[in-house]
């Protein structure tokens, strides 16, 4: 689908409306974003307990810029040079009030900064559901028609959005970068409805005024530069993004040397009390065979064979870097089924678990790697290979969590 931007104004219909509106939000998200992303990045890099106070203010700045220069221009559209300043106050002052209620959101962690261009995005669909009120005052019709129609265009947007990005990471998992050419139409769907819904409300309340004139040669390249900027700023915070993005994998591997028979019990990953799916299809090599039984020292994955024996499992999450309350569960609120060790992403260090073996001699080595995708790795395994005695043993693990790029 082709959409012609023309400079001659010809508003007779509610899709010419939402069309202006939703370029004139693009235009604004453009001057909005070069400051916020620059604020944005130097806030990230200091360690203070102020930090979440100062990007609620970051987002309440750039949300003003944001709904500043869009009013301007949807100030234009409506009322020609004359109404312009009038409907940018307005639009500012909704801004305003919605970035305040958005800012003390983020402020109090009821929202969260993520690492891609959700930090200039989502607030954006937050201001916006809050904005109608201000818009329509001080006429109750209007602002009730304002409230329903802006809530509405950012709940669809924020939807979009959301769903544009789960579908790109996933094709990002699949096929790489090509990712970031479905996540920005997307993001631009998901903008220009924000903005249309502005507009389409504002058709409602107001009444259609028609008008046939030339967009201002000042105001078409304000409109240029702000599109450009758009554009240039998400495809980099969508490459920024999806060069680290990843579903979350937890990999485990447990190798067994014996000069006979063996069999060994080894602790399992327990997630919300559960055994995760991966043991009930191990990758084997060698000569052995695997099942779940319950011990004195609770849940054992128990492995009979004789020989080396190497086991793998592997298990992908979803996407975390996007869900800061699944993440938190994946790297802190897991067990090892025979440890009384907790919050294996806050510490450092070593640990203990029980395993069992029926013979003596039999060589051990453990490693649990878990990833949650877009830059934080826990590693939790034995230093060396560990010869085991008859019966149960307290085996020392190794822990640590990392942060990579």
């Amino acid at each position: 689908m082709v959409i012609m931007i023309s400079d001659q104004l010809e508003m007779k219909s509610i899709r010419n409306y939402g069309l202006q509106g939703a370029l004139g939000l693009l235009m604004g998200i453009g001057a909005g974003l070069i400051p916020g992303f620059i604020l944005i990045m130097l806030i990230s890099s200091l360690s203070s307990e102020f930090i979440p106070v100062l990007q609620g203010a970051v987002v309440l700045v750039t949300i003003l810029a944001i709904y500043s220069l869009s009013g301007f221009y949807t100030g234009y559209i409506f009322g020609g040079q004359k109404k312009s300043p009038r409907t940018a106050l307005t639009y500012a002052a909704a801004g305003v009030f919605g970035g305040l209620v958005t800012a003390g959101l983020y402020a109090w962690g009821f929202i969260f900064m993520r690492g891609d261009s959700s930090p200039y995005l989502i607030p954006l669909f937050f201001t916006l559901a809050f904005t109608g009120p201000v818009m329509g005052f001080p006429k109750i019709r209007k602002m009730i028609i304002m409230t329903i129609s802006n809530a509405s265009g950012a709940a669809l947007g924020y939807g979009i959005f959301v769903t544009g990005e789960y579908i790109a990471v996933y094709i990002n998992n699949v096929m790489g970068l090509l990712a970031i050419f479905i996540a920005i139409p997307f993001s631009l769907l998901a903008i220009g409805i924000a903005g249309a819904s502005i507009t389409t409300g504002m058709y409602f309340a107001e009444g259609n005024a028609y008008t046939a004139r030339e967009i201002p040669g000042f105001l078409k390249k304000a409109r240029s530069t702000g599109i450009a900027v758009t554009l240039i700023v998400l495809f980099f915070s969508a490459l920024m993004f999806f060069n680290v993005a990843k579903y979350a994998t937890t990999d485990v591997s447990i190798d067994l040397t014996g000069d006979g028979k063996l069999t060994v019990f080894v602790p399992v990953i327990l997630e919300n009390g559960t055994e995760m799916e991966m043991y009930g299809s191990p990758a084997i090599s060698g000569n052995a065979s695997t099942e779940f039984i319950n011990t004195d020292h609770g849940k054992a994955f128990k492995i009979s064979g004789s020989g080396s024996t190497r086991i793998n499992l592997k298990q992908a999450g979803g996407l975390l870097a996007t869900d800061p309350e699944a993440n938190e569960k994946f790297i802190n609120v897991f067990l090892l089924s025979t440890s009384n060790a907790t919050n294996y992403g806050n510490s450092g260090g070593h640990v203990d678990a029980w395993v069992y073996s029926e013979e003596k001699g039999t060589k051990f080595k453990f490693s649990i790697i878990r990833d949650n995708g877009w830059g934080n790795q826990i590693t939790i395994k034995t230093e060396k290979e560990v010869n085991l005695i008859r019966g149960w043993q307290e085996v020392s693990l190794s822990t640590m969590s990392m942060w990579y790029d």
